[in-house]
């Protein structure tokens, strides 16, 4: 109120009416939320009106207007009875209003018209005419083909921001300029900041002597992208035009924060470039620091890229990667870091990528789970479907690897730290064209366990393929862990080619030959209940042997 309204001056003494002021009063109400506000004396029935024999109205008891008959409501405020007097609150209608997106449709509120006008300039015009406390608006963007001509509209600070097609809507990238569509909030956790970011139901098209990503996003609270897909293959490193690296890269900068990525599809990859690495190409997926909370990836794919499928390894915040699909992606199809999950997914490599890659690649940290991951491969390769190189424990289960390639490897484990890598009910069904003698899986750090899995390694030519080697190039390598499995190769199940100890080999099918090199010394090994239907051919020292209960041979 003014100094005036404070002063003991009389209602009577101003221009305006007592009813007239008393409805300036409401409004006042609706539109700051004003509650405490109350009218002494009895209220009558009618509703939206309290009358009463002289009703007052005051203020944290001080009296503004007496002798008052009626009082008219707003759609804002309600009265509340409360003994002899009757308060006036906010009502919820009037709080929803206030929290709720303001609905925004570029074609008939913001005069945007479909094929012609920049959809993204006006609705970055219109964003940034808010205060960032005032930026709560939902973009819907109907059905039909829309030109995007600005670049990388910067979504720093709101309470709500979402773009939507209606029911779906094709954002058509048109200036060569555009190299990202969207950069949300900022690295750093400081206020204002973007506290919901949306975006559904779109197609980009960038086909054409175009390149551009979907976003770079620090989100601060939560972030959401569902049904959205890229249309036309990317061109990141064309010296004209070649766009942002992320095509979607989404880090939450605080522990609580979430991102959700759903049904995202980037199938179309990234041109190659023969003179340049894949790295510095166009990365499908990703998370990167300044990235502490927690990412959910769900039924997205990508395909055809030359630097990575999902890469997440490099944050310390959580990604989990559910019923996702990364096919003929160079670098790592799928690429973890400290506390990643892979649920339900697959891998897929028909199509030889212009550099070298892997399926999946467990990076940085420790605590990555896999619980059901399909990886196919019929092409050649020089590493690795599966590699495991993390400095912590990890838990790989429901693994299933079928290799109908030729070169390299299905498993490679090279870890560092004290943690343990188990692997259980997994199988590898390898009918790979070697043209060397190889094997399957190598062992090359301690404190790796199999249970429960299934090794079925047979060549497709004259060269033998086997199964599994324990070697390390520098290192002895202890505490091996193989339990209930089967292992069958075309000649070799199972070789220690590196000192070890601590050894568990128990309760297994083993249907090829057990070898050990001559200078290698095994100490403390428990080989106990297993099955043996080929020779053993134990070379070197073994000290301290537990060997009973075993079939087919006599340790």
């Amino acid at each position: 109120m003014s100094s005036n309204e404070n002063s003991g001056q009389s209602n009577g003494d101003r221009t305006e009416s007592r009813r007239a002021y008393l409805h300036r009063l409401g409004a006042v109400g609706l539109l700051a939320g004003v509650a405490g506000v109350s009218a002494t004396g009895r209220a009558s029935g009618t509703p939206g009106v309290t009358g009463a024999r002289g009703v007052s109205v005051t203020d944290a008891g001080r009296t503004l207007v007496e002798d008052v008959s009626r009082l008219e409501l707003g759609e804002g405020l309600a009265g509340i009875e409360n003994g002899d007097s009757v308060q006036l609150q906010a009502t919820q209608a009037a709080v929803e209003s206030n929290s709720s997106p303001s609905v925004v449709n570029v074609q008939s509120d913001l005069g945007v018209e479909p094929e012609s006008d920049d959809v993204w300039g006006a609705i970055y015009e219109h964003y940034s005419s808010f205060q960032p406390t005032q930026r709560c608006h939902k973009y819907v963007i109907p059905c039909g083909t829309w030109h995007v001509e600005t670049d990388s509209i910067h979504l720093d600070a709101h309470e709500y921001f979402g773009v939507v097609g209606d029911p779906y809507a094709v954002l058509r990238v048109t200036d060569p300029d555009v190299d990202l569509l969207t950069f949300v909030g900022s690295s750093d956790d400081s206020l204002p900041h973007a506290q919901r970011t949306e975006m559904k139901d779109l197609r980009v098209d960038i086909r054409g002597d175009v390149d551009a990503g979907i976003g770079r996003w620090y989100t601060y609270g939560y972030g959401h992208v569902e049904n959205v897909e890229i249309r036309g293959r990317r061109d990141r490193r064309n010296p004209e035009y070649g766009g942002d690296r992320h095509t979607l890269k989404l880090s939450a900068i605080r522990p609580e924060a979430t991102n959700v990525a759903r049904n995202v599809r980037f199938n179309h990859g990234d041109t190659a470039y023969s003179e340049a690495a894949g790295p510095g190409h166009a990365i499908p997926f990703s998370a990167e620091p300044p990235h502490v909370g927690t990412n959910i990836w769900e039924r997205c794919q990508a395909t055809g890229f030359l630097d990575n499928g999902f890469y997440v390894s490099t944050s310390t915040g959580r990604n989990l990667i559910v019923s996702c699909l990364a096919r003929n992606n160079a670098g790592a199809n799928i690429r973890l870091g400290p506390d990643d999950v892979v649920l339900n997914s697959r891998i897929v490599m028909d199509a030889q990528p212009e550099q070298p890659w892997t399926g999946l690649w467990l990076q940085n940290g420790g605590g990555q789970s896999v619980m059901g991951l399909r990886c196919e491969s019929t092409i050649q390769k020089s590493t690795e479907i599966l590699r495991c190189t993390q400095d912590g424990p990890a838990t790989i289960s429901d693994l299933h690897i079928e290799d109908g390639g030729n070169g390299g490897r299905a498993i490679r484990i090279q870890t560092s730290g004290d943690g343990r890598t188990v692997f259980e009910n997994c199988s590898i069904v390898d009918r790979t064209t070697p043209t060397a003698a190889d094997y399957a899986v190598y062992v090359r750090s301690s404190r790796v366990t199999f249970r429960d899995c299934r090794f079925d390694v047979a060549s497709q030519t004259g060269v033998d393929r086997n199964a599994i080697i324990v070697h390390s190039p520098s290192a002895p390598v202890d505490q091996l862990t193989i339990d209930d499995c089967e292992i069958s190769a075309d000649d070799v199940s199972l070789r220690f080619a590196r000192n070890g100890a601590d050894h568990n080999v128990t309760g297994t099918i083993l249907r090829s030959r057990v070898t050990s090199d001559s200078g290698t010394t095994l100490s403390r090994v428990l080989w106990t209940g297993n099955r043996h239907y080929s020779p053993v051919a134990l070379n070197g020292s073994q000290d301290d042997w537990q060997g009973d209960f075993n079939w087919g041979v006599d340790l």
